[in-house]
């Protein structure tokens, strides 16, 4: 919990120095629609038009946003069509930015002469003096209209009563004069009216001296008044305090000088009025202490402010102390005890909770009690100089002192109890760490918390007993044969953690590993070794149970058959197995019958029609592992040299259920077919003589024999 704490409060410190320096005061919360809203903002809009096909559009400006008009832009790679897709909607390093008016192509015709505006209301103090102003312009251009006619877009400066303040940072861009240098002109594809668009302009604006006083900032843009070509602006805003910002912080050697952003030029004079630089950040290398310089800045519109600073060191030390309000509220009272060599101090409270203060001196209520990590970061303006102290901090809420931990505990092992919001503890045991482990018997256990100030908690009291009994079940086959895999799963738990042991070396003995296999309920054991499944209930409690997994051989299948084929001449078959101790071998016969044993001989009684008989043997080992294999014996067909088809019912058909061809002494083919021949020619008794015969048929690996000869026909 430390290490996270720490962490914690290195992020927030770290995004807090970062930001600090930049961050928008009070008075300008949302200007740079950070909020990626209108929060803080007014929109108007309204319509004129001097064109007659318009028929004269003349509205009043009207409050409200309204869609198209006034839009948040928050795609940050988006860039804008009519600019050949070269502007970006966003500008590098924002998140947001607002559109004044639609980002119509050039092909729309629909009537505009649309003004919008928006506008932001502030108070000025020393802290948002420097308003920044960022802007993108996108303006059609009619060479055919006066400027007053033409799209435009314009920044005004007003006074708490609506009047116009007297500033340079006031302007006013038609499409035409280019009144801010650095437009780019864009013809859109298909179209012959150019567009003048202005990549991103910072322009600062000098509100010293209307410090104290509530201004307006208003950005308007507007279509051309004849109606046919637009106008829209792309802005944001920022506001920061308007001096010069100083690095020369207690270990520097040389002195940084910054001035405000937003300026388009940069005079440098050092007391004697001699030109240093024209950049905006000097570097002193030695710099010379007390020593006066002016800077000079003017913005894009031509506006001036001078600034002026004194080099001087800047050692800001942060610092603190505390005390509890009370015994009861959890309120703690930080007493600021910082110092500051020159500048003024700003502070930024950062709490373990995730909360901050900007106060000097708050007070806070926590939302736990006991001890804290609270940091105070100091920040020095003018300079960039800043210190950060962290320290622990008590507080103290009876409600807010307990007891976390497990009330259970697994059979054989402990639970371990935590107490927390207090500084110190007394157990009804006798002890006074925080931390207990309780194992059997269980039982009830209280506690008492106290302050370091003597403040004391009610008492506490936790009930500790053993988990109950819970089943955990295991099955699977524990032997592999071959290379056969099996499988092991496990019931009764809700997470399930498999391991299996591998050895990793073998000299002098043996050294194994558990390695993590599955978290599933069941794994595939495809080799033999040791396997150790683990199940935790739903209350943390584990069981395991160990598989030892063996393998074994498949017991050989292998066998021979004497003789190679059968015949009407030979019908007993010799088939011999390998032979191994230990094994069974039970033989399928392919006749319907079965035989045992290692080696055994078989007769056969086979038709006429019989070619062939499928022979299966299966092997049984004594460890249970089965094995099979099978062969086919062919049988080679009887062919009689004789036969009589006098209808007597016997031998009255040739060769049936073979492919046959029959040819006389002439040659002449007289049959074909595979019903078998029953001695006619032509449907008319055949004469008795002798006739040739071929006899087709598959053996058992369906390769084609042909038999040849002759057959007596007798009658």
């Amino acid at each position: 919990m430390k290490i996270c704490k720490t962490l914690l409060f290195f992020c927030l410190v770290c995004l807090w120095t970062e930001n600090s320096l930049y961050a928008q005061t009070p008075y300008c919360k949302n200007l740079g629609f950070e909020l990626g809203n209108f929060n803080n903002w007014t929109g108007y809009t309204w319509r004129f038009s001097e064109a007659a096909d318009a028929m004269w559009i003349n509205t009043n400006p009207a409050p409200g946003f309204v869609s198209r008009r006034h839009t948040i832009m928050s795609d940050t790679s988006a860039y804008d069509a009519n600019t050949g897709y070269a502007l970006r909607k966003i500008p590098k390093g924002y998140k947001y930015s607002a559109r004044l008016g639609d980002e119509l192509i050039s092909s729309d015709r629909s009537p505009r002469c649309w003004n919008q505006s928006l506008r932001y209301t502030m108070t000025v103090d020393s802290g948002n003096a420097l308003l920044i102003l960022k802007f993108a312009l996108v303006l059609q251009y009619a060479v055919t209209h006066t400027e007053i006619n033409e799209p435009r877009f314009k920044l005004t400066l007003y006074d708490s009563n609506g009047n116009v303040l007297p500033d340079c940072s006031n302007y006013e861009v038609y499409a035409s004069n280019k009144y801010v240098k650095g437009f780019k002109t864009y013809i859109p594809s298909g179209s012959n009216v150019p567009v003048q668009w202005r990549d991103w302009t910072t322009v600062g604006a000098n509100l010293l001296k209307y410090i104290g006083q509530t201004i307006t900032v208003e950005f308007m843009a507007a279509d051309c008044r004849e109606h046919f070509h637009f106008g829209y602006a792309y802005f944001l805003a920022e506001c920061h305090p308007m001096y010069i910002t100083t690095k020369f912080c207690e270990n520097d050697t040389s002195a940084v000088l910054t001035a405000p952003d937003g300026f388009e030029k940069y005079e440098w004079k050092n007391s004697s009025g001699t030109l240093v630089d024209t950049v905006r950040i000097i570097d002193l290398k030695v710099p010379d202490q007390k020593t006066s310089y002016t800077c000079t800045l003017t913005s894009a519109t031509g506006c001036h402010v001078t600034l002026q600073t004194k080099v001087v060191k800047y050692i800001p030390k942060s610092d603190f102390r505390s005390f509890m309000l009370d015994c009861n509220s959890n309120t703690v009272q930080f007493i600021n005890l910082s110092t500051k060599t020159n500048g003024t101090l700003l502070y930024n409270w950062i709490f373990d909770d995730g909360n901050t203060a900007a106060l000097k001196n708050p007070p806070y209520t926590f939302s736990s009690s006991g001890m804290h990590t609270v940091t105070l970061i100091v920040s020095n303006p003018p300079s960039t100089c800043m210190d950060t102290l962290t320290r622990e901090v008590e507080s103290f809420s009876p409600p807010l002192v307990g007891i976390n931990g497990d009330s259970t505990y697994c059979h054989g092992l402990s639970t371990t109890l935590k107490a927390y919001g207090a500084y110190d503890y007394t157990w009804s045991n006798g002890s006074k760490t925080a931390t207990q482990k309780i194992s059997a018997p269980g039982g009830i256990y209280w506690l008492l918390g106290r302050s370091s100030t003597g403040c004391i908690s009610d008492t506490i009291y936790k009930t500790i007993f053993e988990d109950p009994y819970w089943p955990f079940l295991t099955k699977g086959d524990t032997t592999i044969c071959g290379n056969v895999s099996v499988v092991l799963s496990a019931s009764g738990a809700v997470k399930y953690r498999w391991n299996r042991k591998v050895l990793l070396a073998s000299s002098g003995g043996d050294s194994y590993l558990w390695t993590k296999a599955t978290t599933d309920d069941s794994i595939v054991a495809s080799s033999p070794g040791t396997y150790l499944v683990t199940g935790t209930n739903t209350r943390g409690c584990e069981k395991s149970v160990t598989f030892n997994v063996t393998g074994y051989t498949l017991p050989a299948v292998g066998f021979s058959l004497s003789p190679d084929a059968l015949d009407r001449n030979h019908k007993t078959l010799t088939v011999t197995s390998p032979g191994e101790t230990n094994v069974q071998y039970v033989w399928k016969m392919g006749d319907g019958s079965s035989e045992t044993g290692q080696s055994i001989q078989h007769e056969y009684d086979f038709s006429d029609t019989t070619l062939s008989y499928l022979i299966k043997l299966k092997a049984l080992s004594s460890h249970g592992c089965i094995d099979s294999s099978s062969k086919y014996i062919d049988v080679v067909p009887f062919i009689p040299n004789v036969f009589s088809p006098n209808g007597d019912g016997m031998n009255d058909v040739f060769m049936t259920g073979f492919d046959l061809k029959i040819v006389d002494r002439n040659g002449l083919q007289i049959y074909k077919g595979s019903n078998g021949w029953d001695g006619r020619q032509n449907g008319r008794p055949a004469d008795p003589d002798t006739y040739f015969y071929l006899v087709y048929y598959k053996d058992s690996e369906q390769k084609m024999h042909t038999r040849k000869g002759y057959v007596t026909l007798i009658r």
